[in-house]
């Protein structure tokens, strides 16, 4: 019976130690329902006491899809482990399972939420007829069509075939006017000679 009492007085005394020697976790970034107005680069948890190389963590979004999130790195108490650039805004839990020191699998999870600001991205500006002088380039305008004038040379040829033209006429009735005389004269003298013999 004193052998018995004894045991349970020993195993009361190591139970309170056993329960104390599971990890729990005691600080993290971001905090526990925490609302952040950046989007975080990493997560960073720490325990209370150290934890296995094998613990590791997964982030879920609102619609509880999982995150892929970089290699949990385990640093004595400490885990940490990367997170995307592009996460949206919303809720996230981070869900995480260690092997503490006294290398029983623990696991647990925490939440917070990412508000970061939006940036529209601006209109482009389309360029206006101002910016187009002031860039030099001018602006495109119709141009009247050249008109054909006569040539000075072309005038003169052809007033010179007019000339030779006329002249050739004249030319032409010169010898006729001679014959044409010659007959006249002639008649004349026959006419007079007839009158001198009667």
């Amino acid at each position: 019976m004193k052998r018995m009492l004894i045991f349970i007085f020993a195993f009361m005394l190591i139970l309170p130690n056993t329960v104390l020697a599971h990890s729990k976790l005691t600080a993290s970034t971001p905090s526990a329902d925490s609302t952040v107005n950046t989007v975080p680069g990493q997560v960073e948890m720490t325990f209370n006491t150290d934890i296995e190389s094998l613990s590791n963590f997964k982030l879920f979004n609102a619609a509880g899809e999982q995150i892929e999130t970089g290699k949990a790195s385990v640093n004595g108490a400490t885990m940490t482990g990367a997170l995307p650039p592009d996460l949206a805004n919303g809720v996230y839990t981070v869900k995480w399972t260690i092997i503490g020191a006294d290398s029983h699998s623990v696991e647990g999870e925490f939440s917070f939420t990412v508000d970061a600001p939006v940036t529209s991205p601006s209109p482009e500006a389309s360029p206006s007829p101002d910016s187009a002088e002031a860039s030099g380039q001018p602006a495109a305008s119709a141009e009247p069509s050249p008109t054909v004038e006569p040539s000075p040379s072309a005038d003169a040829a052809q007033a010179d075939d007019t000339g030779n033209e006329n002249d050739g006429n004249g030319s032409a009735l010169t010898p006729i006017l001679i014959i044409a005389g010659i007959i006249v004269i002639a008649a004349v003298i026959i006419t007079l000679s007839r009158r001198r013999k009667s």
